[in-house]
């Protein structure tokens, strides 16, 4: 047998030594990441989440009665500097918030009877502006003609496989007319335009009182200042961006009018206010805009270079817009991260289709003013910030 004894009192194997790095080749890294500052409870997670999703439940399924509110609440931001005006001489806060509102849609019922008439025109037009482009671009039909074909040829062959099978039953689904249809959307536009009206005076007229009242109601004399200070600092960045938006907008679609009345275009006046309009959408409005430009300019030009001369004219004004007019004027007060910017338009425009597009670019102003204001959002502030 062999004496255990012996290997008992000799000293411990060394590791072997590690081998040496060739040479230009980088050191592994041996130091261990840290760990996380905080573990996240996954209970608390899970809640978070549960309520995320509640929030966009809400969000999507209320729209109907969101969309107004935010929309009242939105330009009362834009008129509020406006009625604080006519109270400073001496006109009650009641009777012009009154003022504002009934200028604001007066004005809007006149742009939609003054441009009614050439908006009608263009609808009564379109079977034979379709005619038209279908036979300007001839090629494309062709090649349109050929997928058709081949999609009946398949439907064809989809049927004659069905009736080996047995009789196929036709189920018919009649839903309501395109009448019905037009009546009931009419219908709700004018139910939340009356809701719009009402909202916007209330806020107009009551809004101040009213958050003056929340804001009283806090005993701690620290946070009523800090939301006070929160609340004004709102109001005057979000009254300033739209006042600044509307006016490079309405400067926009007064050069962009011009521009195509110079160039020939019919209806000028209509293009103007429909791109000032569109223009509240970054990024896709201007490209949709683009679109529109290069369909009427085919309608109505015969050559290829004056078919491009009004959507280049226009591209071009937008850049300029985009790129030194706007950054300009508005500055680093309120820049926002183009891309925060996109996803807030995706995000809004499918809960609320466009009236959400519209009011997208406003919401993410307000929620970055607000993350500001709160130190633990401050990060997500920094991330929509330019």
């Amino acid at each position: 047998m062999t004496d255990r004894s012996q290997f008992a009192s000799l000293p411990p194997a060394r590791p072997p030594a590690p081998e040496a790095p060739l040479a230009g080749t980088p050191e592994p890294v041996t130091e261990p990441l840290p760990p996380p500052g905080h573990r996240r409870d996954p209970l608390t997670v899970a809640t978070v989440g549960l309520f995320v999703i509640a929030v966009l439940f809400a969000l999507y399924f209320g729209r109907d009665v969101l969309l107004p509110i935010m929309l009242a609440l939105i330009l009362s931001f834009l008129l509020r500097p406006l009625v604080r005006a006519l109270y400073r001489v001496g006109v009650p806060e009641g009777i012009g918030a009154a003022i504002m509102v009934i200028t604001l849609f007066g004005g809007v019922l006149l742009a939609v009877y003054t441009l009614s008439a050439p908006a009608a025109e263009w609808v009564n037009r379109m079977p034979r502006v379709l005619h038209e482009l279908e036979f300007k671009l001839g090629d494309i039909r062709a090649g349109i003609e050929r997928a058709r074909e081949a999609s009946r040829q398949i439907e064809q062959i989809t049927k004659e496989t069905g009736n080996d099978a047995g009789p196929v039953r036709e189920v018919v689904v009649r839903g309501p007319t395109l009448m019905e249809q037009a009546i009931s959307q009419v219908e709700s536009v004018l139910a939340n335009v009356v809701i719009l009206q009402v909202l916007l005076y209330f806020f107009l007229a009551k809004g101040r009182h009213s958050l003056e009242a929340l804001i009283g109601t806090m005993r701690n004399v620290d946070d009523r200042v800090h939301y006070a200070m929160v609340a004004a600092t709102l109001q005057q960045n979000i009254a300033a961006y739209l006042l600044t938006i509307t006016l490079i907008n309405a400067v926009l679609g007064l050069a962009t009018g011009l521009v195509m009345w110079l160039w020939g275009l019919p209806n000028p006046a209509l293009w103007g206010v429909m791109v000032a309009l569109a223009n509240y959408i970054p990024f896709i409005g201007p490209a949709v805009m683009t679109g529109v430009f290069f369909l009427v300019s085919v309608l109505t030009f015969d050559g290829i270079g004056t078919i491009i001369l009004p959507p280049l004219s226009f591209v071009a004004l937008t850049t300029i817009e985009g790129n030194f007019l706007t950054p300009m004027i508005v500055g680093r007060r309120l820049s926002l991260n183009p891309i925060a910017v996109f996803v807030s338009i995706l995000f809004w425009g499918w809960l609320w289709g466009i009236p959400g597009a519209l009011l997208a670019v406003p919401i993410l102003a307000i929620l970055k003013i607000l993350f500001d204001a709160h130190e633990p959002l401050k990060p997500v502030g920094a991330l929509l910030g330019g």
